[in-house]
């Protein structure tokens, strides 16, 4: 049964893939700049007409680099789904889990977190759990999970407002949406996957630093390694 969802995981993964990478190619601007509208090689209109949107219809050049987002959404989404074959709460997963890619990729290749790619994820893992939670006959993890973004989201605000621009407003609204789906799982699993964010980024930090791929005064982008921790703790969670 597992294979079967595994294998699913990996279809529906690589399909939210494409229809995502439109939306990443766009949304991959400088914090305050307008989402592209036009390719970046031929500067021809984006076309609008189709979800699929890997490619300029004028000079067929990929928008990013060709297949990449697609086969780590797959891969992400095919893990989530081996972790929860069968269970009520795997959509929810699935979902957040396609999310995160595309926002991972945004945020390596700009430095920001857009409000599209992650307001998206209260609605969407609030009806998606609610959902889990009636068919799990488990009302209090729904609760939970509610909680566990006013907690992790409320945290990161905290922490923001104390580290003078270190951490921004997309930060604090995507560790408000990884609360839900942490939450759900657990006060441990929240508490975990929040911790192991910040030591993922100090030991990759560390190894660029002894590199001298970066410096002290680099920014490194947080996003990644919020997410990276928060898979981690929910792929651990009993």
């Amino acid at each position: 049964m597992e294979i079967a969802w595994t294998v699913a995981g990996g279809i529906i993964g690589f399909v939210a893939g494409m229809l995502l990478r439109g939306a990443v190619f766009q949304l991959s601007v400088a914090t305050g700049e307008p989402a592209r509208t036009a390719c970046s090689r031929c500067a021809a209109p984006i076309d609008g007409r189709g979800p699929f949107r890997v490619r300029c219809a004028h000079c067929r050049g990929w928008f990013g680099m060709p297949l990449v987002l697609e086969l780590l959404t797959a891969t992400v989404v095919a893990v989530l789904l081996w972790r929860f074959a069968g269970l009520p709460d795997a959509t929810a997963f699935a979902f957040i889990g396609a999310l995160s890619v595309a926002l991972a990729a945004v945020d390596i290749a700009v430095q920001r977190l857009p409000d599209r790619l992650t307001l998206p994820l209260y609605p969407g893992l609030t009806v998606l759990f609610g959902i889990a939670a009636v068919l799990n006959g488990d009302p209090a993890a729904f609760v939970r999970a509610v909680l566990g973004a006013v907690a992790l989201g409320g945290v990161y605000l905290i922490l923001a407002l104390l580290s003078r621009g270190q951490l921004g407003g997309g930060d604090v609204k995507l560790a408000g949406g990884l609360g839900i789906a942490l939450g759900w799982l657990g006060w441990p699993t929240l508490v975990s996957g929040a911790i192991l964010g910040f030591v993922i980024m100090g030991v990759v930090s560390f190894g660029l630093l002894v590199a001298r791929r970066v410096t002290l005064r680099h920014a490194i982008s947080f996003g990644p390694f919020m997410l990276g921790g928060a898979l981690l703790a929910v792929l651990t969670t009993a």
